[in-house]
């Protein structure tokens, strides 16, 4: 993986984990809050699927913020695999809300109205599709584009806490005993 020497060309790779930790945190949770207040979001299971991924983040932000004081190499690798896991999350679900948009948008413009209700227009419906469409993956690119950027500063930090002294893999458990 590749690995960087500063954040953002300014700080250090430990302020740096620090900084991105504490913003990450921030932003979970006021999704988390935002979605189970009902501002953002749709009513239902999806609300509380979402506000779940929000609070396992928060959650590995919390590691991470530990792991970068107590200079824990592996709670930091938490947060890097934990920052890819919730980066395919958001990728699939906003495929799986493209999809079902575009069926939603599709069904709409073969219903037949009733005579109180107007008809969807198929070229109307299908434009403010592409748009709303355009608007979510812009924002889901740029939410992945600064996880893979912030997974590779924690990464660099957790590989400079490693090689710099820290424990190596699984010495927990101690060397083999002898019987």
């Amino acid at each position: 993986m590749v690995r960087v020497n500063n954040c953002c060309g300014c700080c250090d790779v430990k302020s740096g984990s620090i900084a991105i930790s504490i913003i990450f945190l921030i932003l979970a949770v006021a999704n988390m809050a935002l979605g189970l207040a009902g501002v953002v979001g749709t009513p239902g299971a999806p609300t509380y699927v979402s506000a779940s991924i929000d609070g396992v983040m928060a959650l590995l932000c919390i590691l991470l913020v530990i792991g970068v004081m107590k200079d824990n190499h592996i709670l930091c690798m938490v947060w890097v695999v934990g920052a890819i896991v919730w980066s395919v999350l958001m990728t699939i679900i906003g495929i799986v809300v493209s999809v079902l948009a575009s069926l939603l948008v599709n069904a709409a413009a073969h219903i037949d109205p009733g005579p109180d209700q107007p008809k969807v227009d198929p070229g109307a419906a299908g434009g403010a599709l592409a748009i709303v469409l355009g608007i979510m993956w812009a924002v889901v690119a740029v939410e992945i584009c600064l996880v893979i950027y912030s997974a590779i500063v924690v990464y660099s930090h957790a590989q400079n806490l490693r090689e710099g002294g820290g424990p190596p893999p699984y010495s927990q458990f101690g060397a083999p005993k002898a019987i």
